[in-house]
C-alpha cells in the first residue's frame, strides 16, 4: 500500500481542509515529518488509520475525539485516502460520528459514521462498498492486514515499535500466521485431527459390533477367556448341534402330515352328507310357506282382472273430469266479469264528481293569470334594483375591509420601529462577541499546549517512578544474587580442590620407588598424596555449571539496573516536577471553563448569526407598510363614492314599483306562489278530464266482457251433462255397481304390470321347490346322518399336530440361518475392525505430531512459522550487524518452554561483547530501536517477495530515532535509504536535528491558533500544500 494524497477536514490539529499529496516527493523514497510537539505530526498517521480501518494508529487513543477544536461548527470531519495497492488505484473517504449544527432551528444533531471506497481508473469511480462495516471488510480484504497487524509492521506508532519483537510466541504466530498465509497448514493440522477422530470413532463402533455379534448367541461366562479363533470355532458347533435337532424334527412332520390329512377327508364326506340333509328341510320350509300365500295370490289375480275392466272406461272418466274444469272455469271468469262492471261504474261516477269540482275553479285560474302578467312587466325594475343593493353591500364590506386593513398597518409600523430598535442592540452585542470569542479561542490554544506539555511531564514522572522503583528491586535481587554466586563460587572451588587432591591420590597409587613420577619427575616418593574424600566428574560440572548460571544471572541483573539507571537519566523535565499535579489540574479545570465559555458564546452567535439580514429584512417591512398605508387610503376614498352613487340608482328604480313588492324577496316569493298555483290547476284538470274518459271506455269494455262470459258458462253445462251419461252407460256394461267401486278397481300401467309379474314369479317358484323336494326324498331315503362334531374334533387335533412340529422346524431352521449370519457377521467385523486399527494407528501418530504432541511442543503450523521467521531474521541481521558493528544478531529460540505452553517462535539476541544470548526485552532504548528497525525493514522484504497478496510498499515511523548516539544515527539512516532501491516508501516522525540534515525531504507541520498546515521541503526546493475551502 502507498498513499498518494491525504485529505483531512476539521480532523485533530487540522481545522480546515489540509491535504498532503505524497506525489510531490517525485523519486524521493523517504522522508522526515518535524514539528512541535502537539502540532499534529502523528495526527498524520492518525488519518491514515482512521481512513482505512476507522481507528486511530494507536491503542491510547482509541476513544479519543478526532474532530478539531480549531474547526467551525458547520465544518463536517473527514478523512479522504487515495492510494495505490498491487498497481490498482483506490480512494476510501471516511466521516465519523459527530454532532453538527441543525440546519433548520437550535440545538445540535448526530450525524452517523460514514464510508465509501472507490476504485480509481482514469477519471472514472467504481463504488466497491458504502457502508461503514462493508468498507471495514473490503480493506480487510485487498490489504490482507488487520489494524493491529497494520500498526505492528506498516505503520507504527509511538510506543509500539518494540512490540514485533519483544511479542510473546502465541502473539507474533497472529502475525506471522496472516503474513506467512499458513492457514492452510493449519486447516493440515485440524484435518489430521478430524481424522483421527474419525478413525478412532470407528474402531470403537467396530469392536462394539463384534462384541454385540457375540453376546447375541453366547453368554459372559461361555465367552470369559475366549479369543476370537475360539469363539469362531463355538459358532461352528452351536450350528452343527442345531441342525442335527432340525433333521429328527423334519420326519416328526412328515408322519404327522399325513394323520392329518386323512382327518380332513374325512371331515369333508360327512359335511358334503350333512349339507344335503340341510337341504332337504330348507326345501320343505319352502314349499309349506308358499302353500300359505294361496289365498293372497288369488286375490291379487282378481284385482288384475278389475283392473284390466277399468283401464278400459278410464279415458271417458278423464273426459268427463276436463269438461267439469272447463265449466268451472267459465262461471268463474263470469263471477269476475259481473264484479268488474261494478267496479268500473263507480269509477266513473267518481270521475264525473271531479269534473264538476275542477269548473268552479275557473274565476281563480284567470285571476292568478292576470296577476302573474303584471309581476312579469315589474320584473326587470326589481332584478336591477336588487343588483345595485348587492352592489351597495359588497362596497360596504369592502369599506370596512379597507378600514381594518389600516389599523393594522397601524400596529405593524409600531412593530416594525421597535424591532429596528431591538436589532440595532443585538448587532452591537455580536461584535463584542466575536471579538471576546477571538480573545477565548487565543487563549484555549495556548492552554492546551500547556495541558498537553504538563501531560507528557506527568507521564515522564511516572515512568521515572516505575524505574526508579524498578531499580531498587533490582538492587535487592542483585544482592541475592551475589550471595548466591559467591556460595556457587565457593562450593566449586572446594569441590575442584577435593576433585584435584583425588586425582593425585589415584596418582600416587600408581607411583614406584626408583621410577620418575610423571609430574615432577622426582625418583623417589616419600610423601605420597593421599585423600580420603571421593568427588565424581559430574558434580563438579555440575557444580561449574551452576556457577556459572548464578555468575550470568547476576551480569544480566547488572546490565539491566544500568540500563534502567540510564533510561532515568535520559528523562529530562522541562517543567518543575513539583506541584506538577496539581498544575495540569488547574489547566484542565481551566481548559473546561473556557470550553463552557466557548459553548455559551457559539450559541449566542449561531443564534444571532443572521442579524444582518433580519435588520435589512426589518427595514424592508417598514417601506413596505408604508406603501401599503397610502394605497388603502386612496382605495378606501374611492370606495365611499361607489356607495353613494349605488344608493341613488336604487331609489329611482323602485319609485313605480308598489310597497309590497319593493322588497325583491317578497316580490319573487309572490310570483313563484303564482307560478304553483296556475300549473297546479292546469294539471289537475288535464288528469281530471284524462280520468273520466277512460273510466268512460272501462264501463264499456266491462259491459261487453259480461255477457260473453255467462254464454261460455250455459255452453260448458250442456256438454258436461251429455259426456256424464255416456260414462254411466259404459260403467254398467262392465259390471260395476257405482262411481266408488270403479274408482277402487283403478291401478296404474306400472303397478299392474308389477302384480301381474308378481303372480308369474309365485307359479314358477313353486313349481320349482316341489320338484327339487320331491328329488332331494328319493336320494337320501335309507341313508343315516353322520357325526360331524366328533370327525372335525379328530380333524383338528390332528391339524394341530401338524402345525406344532412344522413350526418348531421352521423355528429351527431360522435358528441355524441366524447362527451362520451372526457367524459370517463375526468373521467380517472381526476384518474390519482390525484394518481400521491399524488405519487409526496410522493416522494418529500423523495427527499428534502436527498437533505439537512431540518431543518440542511444535506443531506442523508453527514449524512452518519458524521457517518464516528464520528467513526474516537471516534478513535482519544483516542490517542490524552493520548498525551495530556486528555486535549483535538475533536469534530464534529453540528450546521448549516450561509446562505445556507452545515455544519455537521466541527471540533473544546474541551479543559478541559478552558471548551469550539473552532476552530482547534486556536490550536498551537505542539497541531496542535498532533491532525492531532492522527486524522491521526485513519483514516487509521478505512478506513482499513470498506473497502475493500482502503489499508492503510502505513504512511510517513514529519517533524513536531519539534513542540513538551520532554513529548508530548515521548507520540506521543508511539502512533506510538503501530501502528506496526496492521502491518503499518510508516516513519518519523525529525530533532529531542530524536526521533532518541527513534526510533531505521533509514534510514541516506548523500549528497555529486557527489550526495546523503541512508544508513539502524536497531537495531544497519548498512545495507548498495548503488546500483551503
Amino acid at each position: 500500500m502507498r498513499p498518494l494524497r491525504l485529505t483531512m477536514q476539521a480532523f485533530g490539529a487540522y481545522a480546515r481542509e489540509e491535504t498532503i499529496d505524497f506525489t510531490e516527493l517525485g523519486q524521493e523514497r523517504i522522508f522526515v515529518i518535524s514539528g512541535k510537539t502537539g502540532a499534529g505530526k502523528s495526527t498524520i498517521f492518525d488519518a491514515m488509520t482512521f481512513a482505512l480501518f476507522g481507528k486511530a494508529n494507536t491503542n491510547d487513543r482509541e476513544g479519543f475525539s478526532v474532530r478539531s477544536h480549531f474547526a467551525k461548527a458547520e465544518d463536517l470531519t473527514e478523512v479522504r485516502l487515495e492510494f495505490l495497492l498491487r498497481g490498482t488505484r483506490y480512494l476510501i473517504r471516511r466521516v465519523p460520528q459527530q454532532d453538527v449544527p441543525k440546519q433548520r432551528g437550535e440545538g445540535m444533531t448526530t450525524v452517523t459514521a460514514k464510508a465509501e471506497l472507490y476504485e480509481l481508473d482514469g477519471e472514472t469511480e467504481k463504488l466497491l462498498a458504502s457502508s461503514v462495516r462493508d468498507v471495514g471488510t473490503k480493506v480487510t480484504e485487498i490489504m490482507q492486514l488487520t489494524v493491529d497487524q497494520f500498526r505492528q509492521i506498516l505503520m507504527i506508532p509511538q510506543g509500539e515499535f518494540r512490540e514485533l519483537l519483544v511479542a510473546e510466541s502465541k502473539e507474533k504466530e497472529a502475525i506471522l500466521q496472516r503474513l506467512a498465509r499458513t492457514h492452510f497448514y493449519q486447516a493440515i493440522e485440524e484435518r489430521l485431527w478430524q481424522a483421527q477422530k474419525e478413525q478412532e470413532e470407528e474402531v470403537r463402533q467396530l469392536r462394539a459390533k463384534t462384541a454385540n455379534v457375540t453376546r447375541m448367541v453366547f453368554d459372559e461366562e461361555t465367552l470369559s477367556g475366549k479369543t476370537a479363533q475360539d469363539i469362531a470355532q463355538l459358532f461352528v458347533t452351536r450350528i452343527e448341534t442345531e441342525e442335527e435337532a432340525s433333521a429328527v424334527l423334519q420326519e416328526q412332520v412328515a408322519i404327522a402330515k399325513e394323520k392329518a390329512e386323512i382327518a380332513a377327508k374325512n371331515v369333508t364326506l360327512a359335511e358334503e352328507k350333512m349339507a344335503e340333509w340341510a337341504q332337504l328341510a330348507e326345501l320343505r320350509l319352502d314349499k309349506e310357506k308358499l302353500e300359505r300365500e294361496t289365498a293372497q295370490i288369488l286375490q291379487e289375480k282378481e284385482h288384475i282382472v278389475w283392473a284390466k275392466k277399468a283401464g278400459a272406461i278410464i279415458d271417458q272418466d278423464a273426459l268427463c273430469l276436463r269438461l267439469k274444469q272447463q265449466l268451472d272455469e267459465a262461471e268463474l271468469e263470469s263471477q269476475q266479469a259481473i264484479a268488474h262492471l261494478r267496479d268500473c261504474e263507480e269509477a266513473l261516477d267518481v270521475a264525473a264528481r271531479e269534473m264538476t269540482q275542477q269548473k268552479q275553479l275557473e274565476p281563480s285560474y284567470q285571476a292568478w293569470l292576470k296577476e302573474q302578467e303584471q309581476l312579469q312587466i315589474m320584473e326587470e325594475k326589481v332584478n336591477r334594483a336588487l343588483e345595485v343593493q348587492q352592489t351597495i353591500t359588497r362596497e360596504n364590506e369592502r369599506k370596512q375591509a379597507v378600514a381594518q386593513d389600516l389599523e393594522r398597518l397601524v400596529v405593524n409600523e409600531k412593530r416594525v420601529t421597535e424591532r429596528a430598535e431591538q436589532l440595532a442592540k443585538t448587532r452591537q452585542h455580536v461584535h463584542e462577541t466575536q471579538l471576546k470569542q477571538a480573545t477565548l479561542k487565543q487563549k484555549q490554544a495556548e492552554l492546551q499546549q500547556q495541558e498537553t506539555l504538563f501531560a507528557a511531564e506527568i507521564k515522564k514522572k511516572q515512568q521515572k517512578q516505575m524505574l526508579e522503583t524498578a531499580v531498587k528491586q533490582l538492587e535487592t535481587s542483585i544482592t541475592i544474587a551475589q550471595q548466591e554466586a559467591e556460595e556457587a563460587e565457593q562450593l566449586f572451588s572446594k569441590l575442584e580442590q577435593d576433585w584435584q587432591q583425588e586425582q593425585a591420590a589415584q596418582l600416587a597409587l600408581t607411583l614406584v620407588d626408583g621410577e620418575a613420577c610423571p609430574v615432577c619427575g622426582a625418583l623417589e616418593h616419600p610423601m605420597a598424596a593421599t585423600h580420603t574424600l571421593s568427588v565424581s566428574k559430574e558434580a563438579l560440572d555440575a557444580a561449574k555449571e551452576q556457577f556459572s548460571l548464578k555468575k550470568e544471572a547476576l551480569a544480566s541483573l547488572v546490565m539491566q539496573q544500568s540500563q534502567q539507571k540510564w533510561q532515568i537519566e535520559q528523562l529530562i523535565f522541562e517543567v518543575d516536577v513539583d506541584g506538577l499535579e496539581k498544575l495540569h489540574q488547574d489547566c484542565a479545570a481551566e481548559l473546561q471553563q473556557l470550553a463552557e465559555q466557548q459553548a455559551e458564546l457559539d450559541v449566542f452567535l449561531q443564534k444571532t448569526a443572521d442579524i444582518e439580514e433580519q435588520i435589512t429584512a426589518n427595514k424592508t417591512e417598514a417601506e413596505a407598510i408604508s406603501g401599503q398605508q397610502k394605497e388603502l387610503q386612496s382605495a378606501y376614498e374611492e370606495v365611499q363614492k361607489t356607495v353613494a352613487t349605488a344608493e341613488t340608482t336604487h331609489a329611482l328604480l323602485l319609485e313605480d314599483v308598489p310597497e309590497p313588492f319593493r322588497n325583491a324577496t317578497q316580490f319573487f316569493e309572490r310570483q313563484q306562489v303564482l307560478t304553483v298555483q296556475i300549473q297546479a290547476f292546469e294539471t289537475k284538470q288535464q288528469t281530471v278530464e284524462t280520468a273520466y274518459n277512460h273510466a268512460k271506455e272501462q264501463h264499456v269494455k266491462a259491459t261487453s266482457s259480461k255477457d260473453m262470459t255467462e254464454k261460455a258458462a250455459q255452453k260448458a253445462t250442456e256438454a258436461l251433462a251429455t259426456q256424464r251419461q255416456v260414462f254411466k252407460n259404459i260403467m254398467m256394461e262392465n259390471g260395476f255397481a257405482d262411481y266408488a267401486t270403479y274408482r277402487q278397481a283403478i291401478l296404474s300401467a306400472e303397478v299392474l304390470a308389477d302384480k301381474e309379474a308378481y303372480v308369474q314369479a309365485y307359479e314358477q317358484k313353486y313349481h320349482f321347490v316341489t320338484e327339487r323336494l320331491k328329488e332331494s326324498e328319493a336320494r337320501l331315503e335309507g341313508a343315516e346322518k353322520p357325526d360331524l362334531p366328533q370327525l372335525q374334533q379328530q380333524s383338528t387335533a390332528a391339524g394341530q399336530v401338524y402345525q406344532e412340529q412344522t413350526e418348531q422346524a421352521i423355528a429351527q431352521k431360522e435358528t441355524i440361518r441366524k447362527l451362520q449370519t451372526l457367524a459370517e457377521q463375526f468373521q467380517t467385523t472381526l476384518a474390519e475392525t482390525k484394518q481400521a486399527e491399524e488405519a487409526y494407528a496410522d493416522v494418529g501418530y500423523l495427527a499428534d505430531m502436527a498437533r505439537g504432541k512431540n518431543d518440542r511442543r511444535l506443531t506442523f503450523e508453527r514449524y512452518v512459522l519458524a521457517t518464516f521467521l528464520d528467513t526474516i531474521l537471516l534478513r535482519a541481521n544483516g542490517r542490524l550487524k552493520k548498525m551495530t558493528n556486528g555486535r549483535f544478531q538475533l536469534i530464534r529460540k529453540k528450546e521448549k518452554s516450561k509446562g505445556n505452553v507452545q515455544s519455537g517462535l521466541e527471540l533473544e539476541v546474541y551479543d559478541e561483547y559478552t558471548g551469550l544470548e539473552r532476552h530482547v526485552k534486556t536490550l536498551s532504548g537505542g539497541e531496542s530501536f535498532k533491532t525492531s528497525l532492522a527486524l522491521a525493514l526485513a519483514l516487509a522484504e521478505v512478506v513482499q517477495e513470498m506473497s502475493g497478496g500482502i503489499s508492503l510498499e510502505t513504512m511510517f515511523i513514529d519517533e524513536g530515532f531519539g534513542t540513538l548516539d551520532p554513529e548508530s544515527l548515521d548507520m540506521a539512516v543508511e539502512c533506510l535509504l538503501e530501502t528506496q532501491q526496492s521502491g518503499r516508501l518510508v516516513g519518519i516522525i523525529s525530533h532529531v536535528p542530524e536526521l533532518k540534515e541527513r534526510i533531505s525531504s521533509r514534510l514541516e507541520v506548523t500549528a497555529t491558533n486557527h489550526g495546523s498546515t503541512t508544508k513539502f521541503h524536497t531537495q531544497g526546493q519548498l512545495t507548498e500544500i495548503e488546500v483551503r475551502t
